[in-house]
């Protein structure tokens, strides 16, 4: 039977984009976009967090997080909490849990800081409303409660996820329209534009917008 030590050991650590479990969607100057997938009761490997970074759960969970550096830690998360963590922690995460433990984490690189933060989510069309989950320095979370066939417009700098597997359509300018709906699915939405996000199902859809840069 293996000891802590071994099942958790950080003796060797890999970087965030080469864990198995960590699906690197979004890198540019500005962000690295990672949608999380552990299987229950599964772990990951010892991985190191180099640069602060927004977490989003998605799904009620009890995991374990054993850092190289202190006592493992067990967390009970409920689904749309969020956090902020800084840069630095080096690390293995156990999902303690009979379900599998979805997350996005959205790393900030220094470029973030030059970008300005778009407005808030609004409605264009049906039943639409949103609750801003988290909010910090440089990045908030807003989740958007969409009824069948509504629209929100949402500004960039931000990514926008569909961590519930909802359909939904993000179109902006050049005419570009882009299909989410599967937890990996994540899409830049650039700076200063404005993008429309529209409900495709016939059920009510939730969509996260993680916006990014300091707030004017």
């Amino acid at each position: 039977m293996s000891t802590p030590d071994q099942r958790y050991s950080c003796e060797h650590v890999v970087a965030m984009e080469l864990e198995p479990r960590h699906h690197l969607i979004i890198d540019n100057e500005f962000v690295r976009g990672f949608a999380v997938e552990i299987a229950p009761h599964d772990r990951t490997l010892c991985h190191q967090h180099q640069h602060d970074y927004v977490l989003y759960i998605a799904g009620d969970a009890e995991v374990l997080s054993a850092p190289r550096e202190g006592e493992p830690q067990t967390f009970k998360y409920t689904d749309e909490e969020c956090d902020f963590s800084a840069a630095g922690l080096v690390h293995v995460v156990e999902n303690l849990s009979d379900t599998k433990f979805r997350n996005l984490v959205v790393e900030l690189l220094p470029g973030v800081a030059g970008l300005r933060r778009g407005q808030d989510p609004k409605a264009i069309l049906g039943e639409v409303a949103w609750d801003q989950r988290f909010t910090e320095e440089l990045a908030s979370v807003f989740v958007l409660n969409m009824g069948s066939d509504s629209e929100v417009a949402v500004c960039g700098p931000a990514i926008l996820a569909s961590p519930y597997e909802h359909k939904t359509e993000v179109s902006g300018l050049g005419g570009e329209r882009i299909i989410i709906n599967d937890f990996r699915d994540l899409a830049w939405l650039s700076p200063s534009l404005e993008f429309r996000v529209k409900n495709l199902a016939d059920a009510p859809a939730r969509v996260v917008v993680i916006a990014v840069g300091t707030q004017g």
